[in-house]
This record gives structure tokens, C-alpha cells and sequence, in this order.
């Protein structure tokens, strides 16, 4: 792999979630952080505390080095962990486990 398939945060950009893989939960909060969801919601959706929730998004943020939830979608969207083709917005099946 060479320097251009690395995007400025050091993520691969030669593969859909540069190289990371979600855990399914991870995937499901992506999805719900996408769809513009609130820990609430999603706690009561997928059966978690928000602090739960609150503690994956933190932990999805620092993977992709992003500093809030609008900056961790977009870059879901550019390392195409997110489909672009589907609303509400769904997890590329190659980047969950």
C-alpha cells in the first residue's frame, strides 16, 4: 500500500472502512447517528443506556479521528463504511463483523 491510499488521518482509503471493521452494534449506532437519532432514541431502539450508546460513538469518533457526531458521519460517508445509495442511511455490509 503506498502513501496515496492513506487520507490525511492515516485511515486506507483503498478499502470501504479504511481498513476498520464495526461490530454489528457499532454499526446499528452508525446508522442511527446518520439518521440524526439521539442516544435516547437509539437506547430505547437497540435496547442500551445512553451511556452505552454515548461510549461507542466516542470510541467510532476516535477511530476516524472526529470531533463530533456530524464529523464522524461525513467521514462514514467518505471511507464508505456509509452507503451513499439508501436513506435512511445503511452500514456498507463489508465493514461490519
Amino acid at each position: 500500500m503506498g502513501a496515496m491510499d492513506d487520507d490525511q488521518n492515516g485511515c486506507d482509503v483503498s478499502r470501504p472502512g479504511g481498513g476498520w471493521v464495526l461490530s454489528s452494534v457499532q454499526g446499528r449506532i452508525l446508522e442511527g447517528v446518520a439518521a440524526g437519532f439521539s442516544s435516547g432514541r437509539l437506547s430505547r431502539e437497540l435496547y442500551l443506556s445512553s451511556k452505552t450508546i454515548d461510549y461507542h460513538v466516542r470510541v467510532m469518533s476516535d477511530k476516524l479521528q472526529a470531533p463530533n457526531r456530524v464529523s464522524l458521519v461525513s467521514r462514514a460517508f467518505v471511507l464508505q463504511i456509509l452507503r451513499t445509495d439508501s436513506w435512511p442511511p445503511r452500514i456498507a455490509r463489508e465493514t461490519v463483523d
